[in-house]
């Protein structure tokens, strides 16, 4: 015998689907929201001006101010980010949850690309007239915890392995030690560096430049609670323990200039940035192109830094063994390198401070650093 299959007649159908996307329109104009997503650390999309619906589709900018608008769009994204955990698969957005630790996606290393770099790392420093380079690659958060992962994200993950083998036989490279490790060096909600990581990291350079560390309680430090890093912020899920940002920075006077514009601050660590969406930007006020730190009572000359935002919370540190620290970050600097080295003048050190995505892959640093 025949099954008779229910169907909606065709004209019922369509007008199904286009009561719901007008309720959902409807919903998502007058529904109460914020112009900026915290959680995502971007601004949602604004009302379209001309919605197209007589083209039978849905309008570019129509989609999108529904998508970013519709009610409870938060707890849809997390549910849809937990199934995703649930079943293996990785979020759309290339972050991996891991032990309590949102993670980068692996990176991929291209050895070619590497030596290239490397070259051109040190055909700049040549350039300074500097007495020595140095370059410090962290190990990432997710190579760290590699263990801790199924056995095929620990594949993907142990890829990364010959970038640090091939950085470890260059001279020029500050090996961080065994307290830079999977427990300590990390946000679990963001991919910079905790204090303690940050710690291990200029323990690591000064023993690499004969220069004797200070204790950490020789900084002034503070704390700031609630902190939600850009990792998570990108992973979709709804739930995540918050971080702590510890910063240390001299007791002593000191001066930040951004020479980008010309702002000057008598102070490193900016709290009101903690209460901001980017809270990491408590560091030296956030990213510039090019900025200087001056310490009248280091010890050391000049040091010039080439840099991305790992940095910013090493820099402090090392601000009190260096009279002057010249900062430099191509995603912000409009120059090329060669004209960042003109405008530092004369230098004694300089230091390549760069994830190891951004010393593969950042493009800005790989057209700037040849010219």
């Amino acid at each position: 015998m025949k099954k008779h299959i229910f169907r909606l007649p065709d004209g019922l159908a369509v007008a199904i689907g286009l009561g719901i996307l007008l309720a959902a329109g409807l919903f998502a104009a007058f529904w109460p929201q914020n112009d900026f997503s915290d959680v995502e650390r971007r601004y949602l999309a604004e009302t379209p001006a001309v919605p197209s619906l007589t083209q039978w589709k849905t309008d570019k900018e129509v989609e999108s101010f529904i998508s970013d608008r519709i009610p409870f769009r938060r707890v849809m994204v997390g549910i849809d980010a937990l199934s995703q955990m649930v079943t293996g698969r990785r979020t759309q957005l290339d972050t991996w949850p891991v032990g309590g630790a949102f993670l980068e996606k692996p990176v991929a290393v291209d050895e070619a690309v590497l030596q290239r770099r490397l070259e051109q790392m040190e055909a700049l420093a040549g350039k300074t007239g500097a007495a020595s380079w140095r370059m410090i690659i962290p190990t990432s958060h997710g190579y760290l915890k590699r263990t801790e992962m199924s056995s095929l994200m620990q594949k993907l993950y142990e890829a990364e392995g010959k970038l640090y083998h091939a950085l470890a036989q260059t001279d020029a490279y500050v090996p961080l030690g065994d307290d830079f490790n999977s427990d300590h060096a990390y946000y679990n909600t963001d991919h910079h560096w905790t204090l303690q990581g940050t710690y291990a990291a200029y323990r690591a350079y000064c023993v690499a430049e004969q220069m004797q560390p200070l204790a950490l309680d020789a900084f002034e430090l503070t704390r700031f609670e609630g902190f939600y890093g850009t990792t998570y912020s990108r992973s979709g899920y709804p739930f995540a323990q918050a971080d702590t940002i510890e910063c240390a920075a001299p007791a002593g006077k000191v001066s930040l200039t951004i020479l980008d514009d010309g702002r000057e601050y008598d102070q490193l660590i900016f709290p009101a940035r903690a209460e901001t969406y980017d809270g990491y930007a408590v560091y030296l006020d956030g990213n510039h192109g090019m900025l200087e730190i001056a310490n009248e009572s280091a010890p050391q000359g000049t040091l010039l830094v080439f840099k991305d935002s790992f940095a910013n919370s090493l820099l402090p540190l090392l601000s009190a063994h260096y009279s002057r620290i010249i900062a430099v970050d191509a995603r912000y600097y409009a120059g090329n390198f060669s004209d960042a080295v003109e405008i530092a003048g004369a230098v004694d050190r300089v230091l390549y401070i760069y994830s190891p995505d951004s010393l593969l892959h950042d493009t800005t640093v790989a057209r700037k650093i040849g010219r």
